[in-house]
C-alpha cells in the first residue's frame, strides 16, 4: 500500500463529474481522491495530526434565494494500534494505551457546514500486565527468581463509511468548498503520554500507530425549499 506522510496541510486534486458545464448550473458535482493518506502525529503532546485538505473545490455550484447545499463525504478509514507493556516480577501492574482516530468536516465558503466535525474512525487499545512469581525452598536447594515479562498487542483495520454534511440558507452566489481531516493518535506508559512505539510483530514490518485515509468520494447537491429540525 503506498502512503503519504502528512505533517501539514495536503492538498488532494479531485476529478468532478461534469465538469464541462458552468459551475452556476451545476445542481450536483462530484469528486473523487484514489491516494493513501497517513496521518501521523507532530509531536507528543498534543497528540494531533496537522490538518489536511482532501478536496479543494472553487465555485462548485450555485445557490438560489433560499437554497442550501448538503455534502456527502465517504472515505476508507484504516486504524493501526500498537503498544509494548512491560513489567518487573512482582513490581506491580504496568500499562500502556495507544489510541488512533481520524475525524473529517466540511467547509463551504470558509465556515463549517453542519453539524460541524464529524469523528470517522476511533480506536483506543490498552493493555495491562502484571507478574506476580514465588519461589519455594525444595530439597535444601536456592530459587532465584528474576526478569520480565513483555506483552505485545497490534492491531490494524479498515473501514468505509459515510456522513452528509449541510449549510442553508444560502446566499444565490457561487460557492466554493473544502474537505478537511485531521488524526488523534496518542500513546501512553503507565499514564504518561511517549513517542508511539513501532516494531516487527509476527513478520508485520509496520506494527505502529497510525491513521490512514484511504479512497474518498465527495458528492455536493444543491436543494430549494430547504428545512431542517
Amino acid at each position: 500500500m503506498k502512503k503519504i506522510v502528512m505533517t501539514l496541510a495536503f492538498i488532494v486534486l479531485v476529478a468532478a463529474v461534469g465538469s464541462a458545464q458552468s459551475p452556476a448550473s451545476n445542481k450536483a458535482f462530484f469528486a473523487k481522491s484514489i491516494t493513501d493518506l497517513s496521518l501521523t502525529p507532530v509531536g507528543i503532546t498534543p497528540a494531533t495530526t496537522g490538518v489536511i485538505t482532501l478536496f479543494d473545490v472553487t465555485n462548485a455550484l450555485k445557490t438560489s434565494n433560499g437554497g442550501a447545499v448538503s455534502a456527502t463525504l465517504s472515505m476508507e478509514a484504516a486504524l493501526w494500534t500498537y503498544n509494548l507493556t512491560t513489567a518487573i516480577v512482582n513490581g506491580g501492574k504496568a500499562s500502556s494505551s495507544s489510541r488512533a482516530a481520524i475525524k473529517a468536516w466540511v467547509e463551504i465558503d470558509g465556515v463549517a457546514m453542519e453539524p460541524g466535525q464529524v469523528v470517522y474512525a476511533d480506536r483506543l487499545q490498552a493493555t495491562g500486565l502484571q507478574v506476580d512469581l514465588s519461589c519455594v525452598e525444595s530439597g535444601g536447594g536456592t530459587c532465584i527468581v528474576s526478569g520480565e515479562v513483555a506483552l505485545e498487542l497490534f492491531q490494524r483495520t479498515k473501514n468505509a463509511q459515510a456522513f452528509t454534511f449541510f449549510a442553508g440558507p444560502l446566499a444565490p452566489t457561487l460557492h466554493s468548498v473544502q474537505v478537511k481531516a485531521q488524526g488523534f493518535i496518542e500513546c501512553r506508559t503507565n499514564g504518561v503520554p511517549i513517542a508511539c512505539p513501532a516494531t516487527t510483530l509476527d513478520g508485520y514490518t509496520d506494527a505502529s500507530t497510525q491513521a490512514v485515509i484511504g479512497k474518498a468520494t465527495l458528492l455536493l447537491e444543491e436543494h430549494q425549499n430547504w428545512g431542517k429540525q
